[in-house]
């Protein structure tokens, strides 16, 4: 304790943490004895300037502070006072701030604002303060705003501000993670968390597997041990989810979808993982993997094998038995952590236990298992530990004295066996149906497939069977997979499953019906259809197997986002897969199916396939007089045809197009008509009726009030522009397409904008150009769209010639030249010309062999590598 007689603040704390930054290094520089008189210095200073402002010391241990502030402005006072002081001598500080309700425990506190208060600390640099929110909204005073971030906590992000304005380097957080928020905090299990991030820091260590039964805490420890390696891996720490997955082929392209890997044209998954996670350090969690082996143990071995920087870490109920593997067995709780999270779960219900004879036992009993101790500890509203120990342990005894296997698993179901038959009739049957869905479901899912109601889902979620998450969307409620998967079996026993399968496909075909939009311009749209992925999946599962003709509808309404999130690879096997099912014969609903297939193999520049699908398609919505499939099947051709530098084929498909659409009463499809036409005239060099057209297709795009479609037509219209000779009008459109793009959350459209305006000024504002040409890029990178970034490139080149750099203008030339070969795609005749100037004259510039050395060494590069060169040419070059 420190000399300061102030009484320990109770209520409404305020918590600081210092701690000194490279403390090792600074007494190797300093030497033992300057070090100790600079390190007594620094504990005077911060015990002064908190003492001054009312401060409690709490702790001081090694060259750490804890004290703690009836007031918040005080303790920011106090820390801006210290931090002050310390400036002229060699110790720097970091500080975390943090204002809660920390629990009493003289002469100390304890709870999650103790936690969260150190993590904060932690996160900054020397001379660095940090302040939570809660502390931020307490003081007036300046500060900066760093954003939202979370800790190792594994909390939900929350803001963080820094005091002053001065300029430090991003602060340690988890920002590159999709770890999801936990429902409680982690208890206990020191050492079992210790063994798991010890094993993960050996060398050599890549694969780990957390083998136990189902409720033992293998996901929550494996999420734990993650958050707090995750300074080890610089490239993030990514969770991939299993449980809902029934296809083990779907294993690796989870995987790439976690970690941000698309899918590349011709390419398989665990090509496309290897080519973009090389050289990358990341750790990759994937969740509950037993129900899809064997064949998923061996995809995951062959992953490990082809990303040696990547370490993997597995929950599963057995051993992959693969090359690599290190296991270790999550043992159960410890007495004292066992007690202590049934004590912490009770009190979730507003139960407060003390220590018992009858705790302890009820605890062994359930062999210490975190989700036996859960299920058991909601039952405390009712019933008391020995009243638990009486009822709970009868069953435990007869029914595991019928079962054989590990023992764990046997107290487990039988502690889910009781606490299912203490269920009334109406809590049973709802908590059977809600094991049809696969990841969860949203209260109005719930409601029409499981006839929810209110008071008996809440019923579920207080006695541990049902939990709940927040999402985008509103609330989502799930299972745990195990007792999802005793639910399933009593679905099964009551004969409920194919009727229950019956009303899930319904309600999911009709979602996606709902949400269908060829264009996908609603945001909303794009994050139900994300929500409800797993669910979609499954209702196509059942589809393919119960009604080939729902399924080609299904897959078709699909399509779009199986585009939008780049997996054209399981898109298409799908719609295969429907066609494949189905009769042959001329349907709608095929011909449909057929056009979204030929859509989805013309985005991985499969042109072949797609010609070959498309015109399927026409000639069966021909046989059928469907003139809105007709011009659209005729836009997918001409698209294929005008990519490949056809411009008279396309243009014939086009105006065909257009003629057939203007009969069909939706002005939607006939502006998307003639502004394929007006790209295609722009590329033959018909720049006037171009502009013409595609002003129509604006002021259309208005009164429609689609403000996606509207940045698009817009960027059409300011290229088109830029090529008639309008730079001012171009400039306008393009600045309004931009502002629509980024208002609207449309990556693709912002990035296409930012590359034209990028064009339009490349020779009159390079540093502009170079700057929307980056954005361009970075956006083009994130969304693996390897097109844009070839034409991010060449426009990057142009710029570079302009500078007098030759050898940089070989390297973009000949990157964006190889990834133009590999999509298929041709350049727009005037693009071809102004390219080869660009291209000849820094031919001149330089030696034959030193050029070709250049280019062949950007060829070399895939899209993504090769936004990464471009991007630090220019970083390079501000």
């Amino acid at each position: 304790m420190g000399a300061v007689a102030v009484a320990q603040p109770a209520g409404t704390v305020t918590l600081v943490f210092t701690d000194i930054e490279g403390s090792t290094r600074l007494l190797e520089e300093l030497g033992m004895d300057a070090y100790r008189d600079a390190l007594a210095a620094h504990r005077d200073v911060v015990r002064e300037a908190c003492g001054r402002h009312q401060g409690y010391e709490v702790n001081y241990e090694g060259d750490a502070f804890f004290f703690a502030f009836a007031s918040a402005q005080e303790a920011v006072d106090a820390v801006a006072e210290a931090m002050a002081g310390l400036e002229p001598g060699p110790i720097r500080i970091r500080v975390g701030v943090h204002t809660g309700e920390p629990g009493l425990d003289p002469p100390k506190y304890v709870g999650m604002d103790v936690h969260r208060a150190a993590r904060v600390m932690s996160a900054g640099h020397g001379g660095q303060v940090l302040l939570s929110l809660s502390t931020r909204e307490r003081v007036e005073t300046i500060v900066t705003d760093l954003g939202e971030h979370r800790f190792k906590d594994l909390a939900a992000a929350e803001r963080v501000y820094q005091l002053g304005t001065g300029e430090f380097p991003p602060i340690r957080s988890l920002y590159r993670s999709n770890l999801p928020v936990p429902a409680t905090p982690f208890l206990g299990r020191e050492p079992e968390l210790a063994t798991v991030t010890g094993m993960l820091s050996e060398a050599g260590v890549r694969l780990l597997s957390l083998v136990g039964p189902g409720g033992t805490g293998k996901t929550r420890l494996a999420l734990q041990a993650a958050a707090e390696v995750s300074d080890d891996y610089p490239d993030g720490v990514w969770w991939v989810p299993l449980a809902p997955l029934r296809d083990p082929t779907l294993v690796l392209a989870a995987v790439a979808a976690a970690v941000g890997v698309a899918e590349s044209a011709g390419g398989t998954p665990l090509g496309d993982l290897a080519k973009g996670l090389a050289g990358r350090r990341l750790l990759v969690i994937v969740d509950n993997l037993e129900h899809l082996l064997p064949a998923a143990a061996e995809a995951i071995g062959s992953f490990v094998q082809a990303c040696p920087t990547v370490t993997t870490l597995v929950t599963t109920r057995e051993r992959l038995q693969v090359s690599g593997e290190r296991v270790y067995p999550v043992p159960p709780m410890s007495d004292t952590d066992g007690e202590e999270l049934f004590r912490s779960r009770a009190a979730d219900t507003g139960v407060e236990l003390d220590a018992s004879g009858e705790l302890t036992a009820l605890c062994a009993r359930l062999d210490n298992l975190p989700l036996a101790l859960e299920l058991a500890a909601a039952r405390t509203v009712v019933f008391s530990p020995a009243q638990l120990l009486d009822r709970l342990g009868h069953r435990l005894d007869l029914l595991k004295g019928r079962r054989g296997g590990d023992a764990r698993q046997e107290t487990l179901r039988a502690t889910i066996d009781w606490s299912h038959d203490l269920l009334d009739s109406d809590e049973q049957s709802l908590f059977r149906r809600l094991s049809v869905f696969a990841g969860g479901c949203s209260f109005d899912s719930a409601e029409h497939v499981a006839n929810a109601a209110p008071d008996t889902l809440q019923s579920l979620l207080d006695k541990s069977l049902v939990r709940r998450r927040e999402s985008t969307a509103g609330p989502r409620f799930w299972m745990l997979e195990t007792i999802r998967e005793y639910a399933a079996e009593q679905l099964a026993i009551t004969g409920e499953t194919g009727d229950l399968e019956a009303r899930h496909l319904e309600h999911y075909a009709a979602l996606a019906d709902d949400c269908f939009d060829e264009t996908l311009g609603g945001r909303d749209d794009l994050e139900r259809l994300e929500q409800e992925r797993e669910n979609l999946r499954l209702a196509l599962d059942t589809a393919l197997t119960t009604d080939p003709e729902l399924a080609l509808e299904l897959a078709r309404r699909l399509a779009p986002s199986w585009k939008q999130r780049g997996e054209y690879r399981e898109g298409r096997e799908r719609l295969a897969a429907a066609l494949a099912h189905a009769p042959g014969t001329p349907t709608v609903a095929r011909a449909w199916a057929l056009h979204a297939a030929a859509r989805l193999a013309n985005r991985q520049s499969d042109f072949e396939v797609s010609d070959n699908l498309a015109n399927e398609a026409l000639a069966f919505f021909r046989e059928l007089g469907n003139q809105r499939g007709t011009g659209l099947a005729q836009s997918e051709l001409g698209w294929n045809a005008r990519v490949r530098g056809d411009y008279d084929t396309a243009r014939g498909l086009y105006e065909a197009a257009a003629e057939v659409l203007s009969g069909v009463g939706n002005e939607q499809v006939q502006l998307t008509a003639l502004g394929n036409l007006a790209n295609v005239l722009s590329n033959q060099g018909d720049h006037a009726r171009a502009v013409t057209l595609l002003r129509q297709v604006v002021a259309g795009s208005r009164r429609e009030g689609s403000s996606y479609r509207l940045a698009l037509a817009l960027n059409n219209l300011g290229y088109a522009e830029e090529a008639a000779g309008e730079p001012e009008r171009a400039r306008r459109s393009l600045e309004e397409s931009i502002a629509l793009s980024r208002q609207g959350g449309q990556k693709a459209d912002l990035a296409s904008a930012l590359h034209s305006l990028g064009h339009l000024l490349q020779a009159t504002a390079p540093a502009d150009a170079l700057a929307h040409y980056s954005e361009s890029l970075r956006l083009g990178r994130e969304m693996e769209e390897p097109r844009l970034i070839a034409y991010c490139l060449l426009g990057g080149a142009a710029i570079e010639a302009a500078r007098g750099q030759p050898t940089h203008v070989a390297t973009l030339l000949g990157a964006a030249s190889a990834i133009l070969a590999q999509t298929g795609s041709v350049l727009a005749p005037d693009e071809q010309t102004e390219v080869d100037a660009i291209e000849a004259t820094c031919r001149e510039a330089r030696s034959a062999e030193a050029f070709t050395r250049a280019w062949e060494d950007g060829a070399a590069l895939d899209a993504a590598a090769a936004a990464d060169r471009a991007l630090e040419l220019w970083e390079e070059t501000e």
